[in-house]
């Protein structure tokens, strides 16, 4: 029979000097913990072919507004979904804040923007950009079903 001596020191050390592996997570971080995004969110003007948004700037809850008109005209938002044709128009009389949306498949929808939030108008389109999508995944299937045979 074999006995072997290990004193707590070297096994101190030892786990000093063992690097550990890519997968482990900090202790720090763990305590903490981790935040991972499996299902990010769409970008609002995802699945997109045409957007405008009008609005009275002297109205209160125009703000909705006036941000979506600025990440649609911003230049990273342009690089991004370079077929997407974006206009806004400032009203010169009062009236609700209006966006005017054409789907990719080209369904159009209208809804006041002042009675919503950032995060309920990306609610709002969640759905009609997830209808959108799972039409182009049947346009654009590489599984399309050969129906000419």
């Amino acid at each position: 029979m074999c006995s072997v001596q290990v004193s707590a020191r070297s096994l101190t050390a030892l786990a000093r000097t063992t690097t550990p592996c890519c997968f482990a997570t900090p202790l720090k971080e763990a305590r903490r913990g981790m935040k991972y995004k499996l299902f990010p969110t769409l970008d609002f003007l995802a699945y997109l072919k045409r957007i405008h948004v009008a609005y009275h700037p002297g109205r209160e809850r125009t703000e909705v507004a006036r941000r979506l008109i600025l990440h649609m005209t911003a230049e990273s938002t342009k690089k991004k979904f370079p077929n997407l044709q974006a206009s806004w128009e400032l009203l010169g009389y009062d009236a609700p804040a209006v966006v005017d949306v054409e789907l990719v498949d080209g369904r159009k929808k209208r809804f006041l923007a002042e009675h919503y939030s950032r995060q309920e108008m990306q609610d709002i389109i969640d759905t009609w950009q997830y209808e959108a999508h799972l039409q182009h995944m049947k346009e654009h299937s590489l599984e399309k079903a050969d129906d000419d045979e």
